[in-house]
């Protein structure tokens, strides 16, 4: 889909302050951040209506697909809100842009690859946590092809996509209306972060704060996507292949340690 606004490579008239008058309730914020508060238990509760009707002969198969039930639901709930005619649809845009900066956000995409290997430099799984092994155990496909499919399309299509219309589409949205881009873009960038806190839990405070200062990184760098090109294409371009760095191991079967 072409980018129905006139020509701007950076989209400065789309994310002022009016935003062409159609401001994002800050209802919808807040009953975004209510599911996701609650997403913890609803996806064990959509699990468990899953294997009322299913049960599987590798548990981790159910898991991937409430992962992926889940997140379809979600990403269509938001898309009927964007429908709804409340604010601008262009939050939850992936139209490719009209004179987009290619090789700005190729740049940004290149430089990604190193944010997991910088933050997390000197990180042993093995003697430190047991994060790699519950990640496994919950998410390994065991071979199965379908199942494999699905863990690709789970982490790094759909989540990419979910979390980016959520963390970048509403809140950096909401945020960018009423304030300059770098207080919106570490607004969402600390929201992003706050809702991966059970790092801290997994890893402890030196490398769970470590896991948290990559992600909020990964968000600025997202928000600056955004803000520089108008579309969800190229922030999610960029969380899909931050993903897929911790979505290799299951797909060649590396063990956890």
């Amino acid at each position: 889909m072409v980018d129905p606004t006139p020509p701007n490579p950076y989209r400065t008239a789309a994310f002022g302050p009016a935003d062409h008058g159609m401001m994002i309730p800050a209802g919808h914020v807040g009953l975004v951040l209510g599911v996701l508060l609650l997403l913890t238990p609803i996806s064990i509760l959509v699990q468990g209506l899953i294997r009322s009707v299913w049960v599987p002969d590798v548990p981790s198969h159910a898991t991937i697909t409430t992962e992926v039930l889940l997140s379809l639901a979600l990403i269509a709930a938001l898309f009927l809100v964007g429908q709804s005619g409340r604010y601008s649809w262009e939050r939850f845009g992936f139209w490719v842009p009209v004179r987009t900066d290619f090789l700005f956000v190729g740049g940004v995409l290149g430089v990604s690859i190193f944010i997991q290997p910088l933050f997390m430099f000197g990180y042993d799984p093995a003697n430190s946590t047991d994060l790699r092994d519950t990640f496994f155990a919950a998410f390994h496909p065991r071979g199965a092809l379908v199942f494999e499919l699905l863990v690709f399309a789970a982490l790094v299509i759909l989540a990419p996509l979910l979390e980016e219309m959520i963390f970048r589409g509403l809140f950096f949205g909401w945020a960018r209306q009423r304030l300059r881009f770098v207080d919106a873009a570490i607004f969402s960038s600390l929201v992003f972060a706050a809702f991966h806190a059970p790092y801290v839990d997994a890893l402890g405070w030196h490398w769970g704060l470590r896991a948290l200062a990559m992600i909020f990184t990964l968000g600025m760098l997202s928000a600056l996507l955004f803000e520089r090109t108008g579309s969800l294409i190229a922030p999610t371009l960029l969380h899909g292949l931050f993903n897929l760095q911790a979505t290799i191991p299951l797909m060649l079967d590396i063990p956890p340690a």
